[in-house]
């Protein structure tokens, strides 16, 4: 008993000792504490600071954030009552004490998670919108449409990286052990990394020669398109497909049915035009694709096979969207709320795939919609 109480007093010594000499708080200064015990427990006279775990953590924090909450998200049995310790996990991922409560910290900071920490054991309950967070990002890893888009982009980004180390016709296929090769935390599959490369190839963004019974080349390089497709369009292939060879060109979109832009089309890339139209509205820089591809939905929405009110309501979705964006400062509040619901309405069309021709969507139609969705994505 006594030992007990000694060791209680040594460390509350050690902790405000601690926050003396850093002006660290005392949630820090007591998991520092820990940290640096537990590793001189164990033999290790180094403190447990500066480890090789928490550095890792730092290098990808969203990542490692969203790997525990996914996992807390099982522990707890997908609701926000239980009470998941992160010490199991950390250790699953080869993280240390130390590692482990900053992870809580970075979870607590971003609202997805509540801390339930006592001294030694980082604890954490989830937050509804920690627990909406993973929902989410379930459903975009089990969305076939956005993770075929991130496949060709995170493939033609690796190609270049290939191009800069100087590697000669490297195969695909190795893009598959790249830390890169996921998304939303879902690795990508074999087949998954085949069909990008084949779409990539068939774009002349990658070049190289295949082999029988193979999809798309067997090793390859990347053409000078795929680098000005990863340069200049951060790797955004169906935008940068879709960009528009002369800036003489214009693309006139649809009547806004609102008072703000009404009786209006709108316009980009006009540098040497003349219009004859008595209202052009211009889109806002950086959101040309979007609008492009907006666009491009409205005019396909009759091949989509939606119904009266879903039609009604892509095309609500879609023009305020286009209304906001060729504001002088878009606001991303209404873009936001605009796209998750032309989101929720599209996904069921970009995944037609096969049984596009038994619903009556078309080829054109699905295309639009996974490009629709690949671009108000980020919003």
């Amino acid at each position: 008993m006594g030992t007990s109480s000694d060791n209680r007093r040594a460390r509350t010594r050690a902790i405000r000792a601690r926050m003396t000499a850093s002006g660290e708080p005392y949630s820090v200064a007591a998991r520092r504490v820990a940290a640096e015990q537990t590793s001189h427990q164990a033999g290790d006279g180094s403190p447990a600071t500066h480890t090789p775990s928490t550095r890792k953590i730092m290098n990808d924090t969203v990542a490692m954030r969203d790997a525990l909450l996914d996992w807390a998200c099982d522990q707890a049995g997908g609701d926000t009552l239980g009470v998941v310790p992160v010490t199991p996990f950390a250790t699953q991922h080869g993280l240390d004490l130390d590692a482990g409560f900053t992870l809580v910290d970075v979870c607590e900071a971003s609202g997805m998670a509540k801390s339930t920490s006592t001294f030694g054991n980082p604890s954490i309950i989830l937050t509804p919108e920690g627990l909406a967070h993973v929902q989410e990002r379930r459903r975009r890893q089990a969305d076939p449409a956005l993770r075929a888009a991130a496949a060709r982009s995170g493939l033609l980004r690796w190609m270049y990286r290939q191009h800069i180390a100087r590697e000669h016709m490297p195969l695909p296929s190795r893009f598959v052990s790249d830390p890169g090769a996921v998304f939303e935390g879902s690795a990508f599959t074999e087949n998954e990394i085949e069909l990008a490369a084949e779409y990539l190839a068939k774009r002349n963004l990658i070049k190289g020669p295949g082999a029988f019974g193979h999809r798309g080349p067997l090793r390859a390089d990347i053409t000078p398109d795929g680098m000005d497709c990863v340069v200049d369009w951060s790797a955004n292939v169906s935008a940068y497909l879709r960009r528009q060879e002369s800036t003489g060109s214009t693309y006139n979109g649809p009547v806004f049915n609102n008072s703000t832009a009404d009786g209006a089309q709108i316009a980009w890339n006009n540098h040497s035009v003349i219009q004859n139209n008595n209202r052009i509205e211009h889109v806002a820089p950086g959101y040309e694709a979007l609008a492009e591809a907006l666009t491009e939905v409205l005019q396909q929405a009759p091949a989509m096979g939606l119904s009266q009110e879903d039609r009604e309501d892509v095309d609500a979705a879609s023009n305020e969207i286009l209304a906001e964006i060729v504001r002088d400062e878009p606001r991303p509040g209404p873009i936001r709320r605009a796209a998750a619901a032309l989101r929720a309405l599209l996904t069921p069309i970009a995944a037609a795939g096969a049984a596009g021709a038994a619903t009556g969507v078309s080829d054109g139609a699905q295309e639009a919609a996974r490009t629709a969705i690949e671009l108000i994505s980020p919003f």
